[in-house]
C-alpha cells in the first residue's frame, strides 16, 4: 500500500514532508501527490485527532482517510529527541514541508522555517494558519465552520428573511487546501526559476475571503448590500430553482442574453424578449421578483422532463439537486471518472472524488491503495524518501527572490467566472496577462450590480491587473492575430467548448508546432466526455448536480444555493493548481502540453470527504456527514444580537467545561440529562449530541450579547469560538487589515491573492476597459 509509484505526473521527483493535521495541509499534500510528488505524512503516535472522528469506516474516520490519500503514513513522537531527529532528517531530504499549525507552534517543536532552512537551504516551507500570522486573532484555532461563520460565507446562505446558515459539511477546508496547493507550486516554480526557497504562507481566513471575492466586490466596488437570496442570484435573472408540475425543483440560469432569449422560447413566452421591463440583464435583476413570479407560474404547469427537453433544445443551463445514489451512477460522472474507488486493508473500499485535471503528456494519478496508519514508519526510519536525488540539487542559479511567474505571458481567452478568476491568480503571481475578448466583450461585463466603471462588480473583481484586447476568433484575421500572440505565450486559457479550437485553427496540435512550450488549458462545464459535454452550465446548476443544494435549508423546503460563487472560484483555484504543475514541468523540460479541467470535476473532487463518508459508514448517527441532508439548518448558536459557533478542542478538560457551565449558570440544568453528563464533549459543535443539546445551550447564550459571550469564552482557550460576520462589514475588520488582503486604488478596493510571500504582489491596476484592436 502507499504512495504513487508511477511517477508520471508533472511533479515526478518532488519530495514532500507533510506534518500538517486535519484537512488543509493533508489534502493539499494529497493533491500534489496525485500530480506525481512523493509525500510522507508524519503524525503523532496513535494518530492525529481527526483519525477517530465520526463518521468512521471500520473504526477509522472517513474524513481522515480522504484527507491523506496517496501519502506514506508514519508515526513519530516529536517530543522524543530521537524521533524528532528522524523527522528533521526527512526535512533535510525534502523539497517541500507542509504544515498548518497556529503561528509559533512549529518553531516550538523544533520544525520551524528558520531551523530547517539552515540545514536545507532549498526547502520550500509552506504554512497555512487559521487566521494569519498577525492581527488580534492570529493565535486562535479554527475548524471549517468557524471559517464559514467569521468570513461571512455563512452570511450569504439562507432565505431572504432568514438568518445566516452554514453548510452542513466541510467545504472551506478542502477548498482552502486547493488554494494552498497552488501557493506551494508557486514556491516550487520560484525556486526552479530563480534558485531561491522560502516560507510561503496563507491562512484559512484569507482563502475563505478569496473564494468570495466577487460577492465582496458587490459592496467594495458597487456599494451594494450583500443579501441572502434563497436559490436566486445577485447577478443575473432568471437564475433560481423552480418547482415543476411533478414536484421536482429544476435549477435554471440565464447568464447571457442569448440564454435569456432561448429561455423565453423554451417557456413559449417570446413576448418577454421584447418586454421593456426585461430588455437587459440589469433590468431583469431589478425586476427579479416580478420575473420570478411569471416564471414560477409557467414552470409549475409542466413536469420536469418537459423542461429538460425544452431547455436542452435552446442550450439553456439547467440541472437538478442530486443525491449520492444518483451522482455515483450518473453517466457524466462515470465516463469522466469523477468518482473513484480507493481501498485499504484496514477500512475496505471507499469512494472519493476523481482527478479534476487531464494532462496530455504527464498524466496525474490517484493511487487506489490507502496506506494503513503508521504503515511506513519503519521503512521511512530506515530509508527516508524513496529517492535521495533531489530536484533542488539540479538548480544552481543565483538566489534572487522574484515573482514566480514574472516575464511569463498568459493569454486569457475565457469569459465568466472560473477562467477569469484563474487568470487573475496567475497575474497576482507576476504573469503578464492579456485578456482576449470577443468584440462585444466578456458577457460578465453586463452582470449586476454595476460599478462606476460601467462594468459589473464581478468583472472588475476577476479581471483587474490584466490588459484587454478584442479579437473576432471566428475570422481568419482574428485567428492570425491570436496565433501571433500565442507565439510568445507560456499559457493559453480557453473555455471555447468541444472542437471549437480546431474549427478556429487554434487547436493544440497546430499551436504546439508553432510554440512547443505552450501550455493550453481547456476549461469546460462538465468534462470532455459524456452526454453533457456539449451542454452549458452555471454556478447554480453545478451546485445542484454536486449535491450542495441538499446541505442547506430544510428537507422538503425550496432549495437554497451557496451564496458565494464557489463553483467559479474553486474551479479557478483547482485549474490554477493544474496550470502551475504544467508550468513547473515546462521549466524543467522546456515542454508544454494540453490539460483540461471542468467545473463538475473540480467540485466533485472538492467534495471528496462527503463521498468518503457516505461509502460504508459504521454508524448513521449524530450531526455528521451521513445525516447532513436531513439535519436541521445550522444557524450556529443564537445570542441576544446575533450568533456564534463553538466547538471543543481535543484538549478541553471536563474541569474547564464545568467551569464554563457554572459561569453561564447552566450547570444544574445541563447535567440533569445523564447522556449529556456522560458524553459532555459531544454536546456542542459537531458532536453527535449537539443537535439534542442545542436548545439547552441557546436558552443561555440568548441571554447575552455576542461580545459578552466572546469575552467569557476568552477564559477557555480550549473551546474554539467565533462570531458570525457580514461579508461587507468584515472588510473593515482589524484581522482583515492585519493580513493585508484588501488593497485600494483610485478609491476602489479590491481583494488580492490570499497569500503572504517574500516576493511583492504586482502593483494594483483597475480592470481594463473594452479596448478594440
Amino acid at each position: 500500500m502507499g504512495n504513487n509509484n508511477l511517477s508520471t505526473g508533472p511533479l515526478s521527483g518532488i519530495k514532500i514532508l507533510n506534518i500538517g493535521t486535519s484537512i488543509v495541509a493533508p489534502w493539499a499534500s494529497s493533491l500534489l501527490a496525485h500530480l506525481g510528488a512523493e509525500v510522507i505524512k508524519v503524525e503523532k503516535v496513535g494518530g492525529e485527532f481527526i483519525r477517530t472522528l465520526p463518521p468512521t469506516q471500520n473504526g477509522v474516520s472517513s474524513c481522515y482517510s480522504a484527507s491523506n490519500i496517496d501519502q506514506k503514513s508514519t508515526e513519530f513522537n516529536l517530543k522524543n529527541p530521537d524521533d524528532l531527529a528522524v523527522v528533521i532528517e526527512l526535512a533535510k531530504q525534502a523539497d517541500i514541508l507542509v504544515e498548518n499549525y497556529r503561528p509559533g507552534v512549529a518553531d516550538r517543536i523544533g520544525l520551524g522555517f528558520q531551523a530547517l532552512s539552515e540545514i536545507n537551504s532549498k526547502l520550500i516551507y509552506a504554512s497555512s494558519s487559521s487566521w494569519g500570522d498577525s492581527g488580534p486573532m492570529k493565535y486562535q484555532a479554527a475548524l471549517d465552520s468557524h471559517v464559514q461563520a467569521f468570513t461571512g460565507f455563512g452570511g450569504l446562505n439562507g432565505t431572504t428573511e432568514g438568518p445566516p446558515e452554514m453548510l452542513r459539511f466541510v467545504h472551506m477546508d478542502p477548498a482552502g487546501a486547493t488554494f494552498f496547493a497552488g501557493l506551494i507550486l508557486l514556491g516550487l516554480i520560484e525556486r526552479q526559476r530563480f534558485g531561491t526557497a522560502c516560507n510561503v504562507k496563507t491562512s484559512h481566513f484569507a482563502m475563505g475571503i478569496a473564494m468570495q471575492m466577487n460577492r465582496a466586490a458587490e459592496s467594495l466596488l458597487a456599494g451594494n448590500p450583500i443579501e441572502r437570496l434563497g436559490s436566486a442570484s445577485s447577478v443575473t435573472a432568471p437564475n433560481a430553482c423552480f418547482k415543476a408540475f411533478d414536484g421536482k425543483y429544476i435549477a435554471v440560469a440565464c447568464d447571457t442574453q442569448k440564454q435569456w432569449k432561448g429561455f423565453c422560447r423554451a417557456i413559449e413566452r417570446e413576448d418577454l424578449i421584447t418586454d421593456a421591463r426585461f430588455a437587459s440583464n440589469l433590468q431583469r435583476v431589478e425586476q427579479k421578483e416580478m420575473l420570478m413570479e411569471i416564471v414560477e407560474k409557467i414552470i409549475k404547469q409542466k413536469p420536469s422532463r418537459w423542461w429538460v427537453v425544452k431547455f436542452e433544445n435552446e442550450s439553456v443551463p439547467y440541472g437538478f439537486s442530486l443525491d449520492f445514489e444518483t451522482i455515483r451512477y450518473h453517466q457524466q460522472i462515470v465516463e469522466n471518472n469523477f468518482l473513484v474507488q480507493v481501498a485499504g486493508p484496514h477500512i475496505g473500499e471507499m469512494t472519493v472524488g476523481g482527478l479534476p485535471w487531464r494532462f496530455s503528456d504527464t498524466p496525474a494519478y490517484i493511487n487506489p491503495n490507502i496506506s494503513t496508519p503508521g504503515e511506513h514508519t519503519e521503512v521511512v526510519l530506515e530509508k527516508g524518501f524513496s529517492s535521495h536525488v533531489s530536484d533542488q540539487e539540479q538548480n544552481s542559479k543565483k538566489s534572487t527572490i522574484k515573482k514566480p511567474l514574472v516575464d511569463m505571458l498568459i493569454i486569457d481567452a475565457t469569459e465568466g467566472y472560473a477562467g477569469p478568476f484563474l487568470g487573475l491568480l496567475l497575474a497576482e503571481a507576476g504573469a503578464r496577462v492579456i485578456k482576449v475578448e470577443p468584440s462585444e466583450g466578456d458577457w460578465t461585463r453586463q452582470l449586476s450590480p454595476q460599478t462606476n466603471s460601467g462594468n459589473s462588480a464581478l468583472f472588475d473583481a476577476f479581471n483587474h491587473n490584466k490588459k484587454s484586447l478584442t479579437l473576432d476568433l471566428d475570422t481568419p484575421n482574428g485567428q492570425s492575430d491570436m496565433r501571433k500572440l500565442l507565439a510568445d505565450a507560456v499559457v493559453l486559457l480557453e473555455d471555447w467548448g468541444p472542437n471549437v479550437a480546431e474549427n478556429r485553427n487554434l487547436g493544440y496540435e497546430q499551436l504546439s508546432m508553432e510554440n512547443p512550450g505552450l501550455i493550453n488549458l481547456s476549461l469546460s462545464p462538465f468534462g470532455e466526455k459524456g452526454p453533457l459535454r456539449h451542454q452549458p452550465a452555471s454556478e447554480l446548476t453545478i451546485q445542484a448536480m454536486t449535491g450542495y443544494l441538499r446541505v442547506l435549508g430544510k428537507l422538503g423546503d425550496p432549495p437554497i444555493r451557496v451564496g458565494a460563487d464557489i463553483v467559479g472560484t474553486c474551479t479557478g483555484a483547482m485549474a490554477f493548481v493544474g496550470v502551475l504543475a504544467a508550468v513547473y514541468h515546462r521549466e524543467r523540460t522546456g515542454k508544454g502540453q494540453r490539460l483540461s479541467c471542468s467545473l463538475l470535476g473540480s467540485m466533485m473532487s472538492i467534495r471528496s470527504h462527503q463521498w468518503a463518508a457516505l461509502s460504508k459508514p459504521d454508524e448513521w448517527k449524530g450531526d455528521s456527514y451521513c445525516t447532513n441532508e436531513t439535519n436541521a439548518p445550522h444557524y450556529g448558536y443564537k445570542t441576544k444580537d446575533g450568533a456564534i459557533f463553538m466547538t471543543p478542542s481535543p484538549n478541553l478538560s471536563r474541569k474547564d467545561f464545568v467551569a464554563l457551565l457554572k459561569e453561564l449558570k447552566m450547570e444544574l440544568n445541563f447535567f440533569s440529562d445523564p447522556d449529556f453528563k456522560e458524553n459532555w464533549w459531544h454536546t456542542f459543535g459537531f458532536g453527535y449530541l449537539a443537535k439534542d443539546a442545542k436548545n439547552l445551550w441557546e436558552k443561555y447564550t440568548c441571554q447575552l450579547a455576542t461580545k459578552e459571550l466572546l469575552g467569557i469564552f476568552e477564559n477557555y482557550p480550549d473551546i474554539w469560538i467565533t462570531e458570525f460576520s457580514d461579508l461587507g462589514a468584515l472588510m473593515d475588520h482589524p484581522q482583515v487589515e492585519a493580513i493585508g488582503i484588501v488593497n485600494e486604488i483610485d478609491e476602489k478596493k479590491y481583494i488580492r491573492a490570499p497569500w503572504s510571500v517574500p516576493w511583492d504582489l504586482p502593483p494594483l491596476t483597475s480592470a481594463p476597459e473594452l479596448n478594440k484592436k
